[in-house]
């Protein structure tokens, strides 16, 4: 298990590397400070300032800056952890199809934007978003998109290697524990587990060159948005 361990924390270095190398890696977000921050007007990781960056900006976004973005996001009024939109079935069911045409770039972008309208991170929609753009040869919206997928994909690797509880995934919303997996390297296996008394949950994998049986996310927010809002189904 340790030379697992080795294995993959070496792989999420490595996919990293050049972006963060004067940031410590695989580091759990501090919730408490996290909110502190962007609620105060005069910090640089003030939410709004974040947001605007991240949606309007071609500069990149610091490890930290991308962190409070994508773990700030939680003490907005508009942070919803459950996945209830229609645009998601919409969406899937128009990349499933056996073969996409141009005709169904309009449909993909159109159920892409109105996604990310409700979740900005959600990296279904971005993925969609530049499949078509990169038929399209449309370079500048491909980077773009592109550029804030990164965003959200090192916010999450960089808390963990997700191979332990301790060590876990740190995610907003449960879909974005199956849209990371691929980012990985991994499949789904067909199990998501949640684990009495803790607020992490483990999906399995699939055959991979790893030999890893499971990833295990904390979902800490989603369990207190629940439990604040009277109980419910993930």
């Amino acid at each position: 298990m340790q030379k697992i361990t080795l294995l993959i924390t070496l792989f999420l270095v490595t996919i990293m590397q050049g972006y963060a190398q004067d940031e410590e890696f695989f580091k759990a977000p501090d919730y408490r400070q996290i909110e502190r921050n962007v609620k105060e007007p005069a910090s640089s990781y003030y939410y709004p300032k974040l947001m605007d960056k991240y949606l309007n900006s071609e500069e990149a976004m610091t490890p930290e800056e991308g962190r409070h973005l994508y773990f700030g996001y939680v003490f907005q009024p508009n942070y919803i952890p459950t996945d209830t939109s229609r645009y998601n079935k919409l969406l899937a069911d128009v990349l499933s199809s056996q073969s996409i045409s141009p005709d169904d770039y309009s449909q993909i972008l159109q159920y892409s934007d109105a996604l990310l309208k409700e979740d900005p991170f959600n990296l279904r929609a971005l993925n969609a978003q530049m499949l078509v753009y990169a038929q399209q040869d449309n370079s500048e919206a491909y980077k773009a998109a592109a550029r804030k997928r990164r965003i959200i994909q090192d916010a999450i690797v960089g808390t963990g290697d997700g191979m332990s509880e301790k060590t876990a995934f740190y995610v907003i919303k449960v879909a974005h524990e199956y849209d990371i997996l691929p980012f990985l390297g991994f499949t789904f296996g067909g199990e998501d587990k949640i684990l009495k008394g803790h607020k992490v949950n483990y999906l399995s994998l699939g055959k991979n060159r790893f030999g890893v049986e499971r990833v295990y996310f904390n979902i800490q927010p989603v369990f207190e948005h629940i439990s604040a809002h009277g109980g419910g189904k993930l």
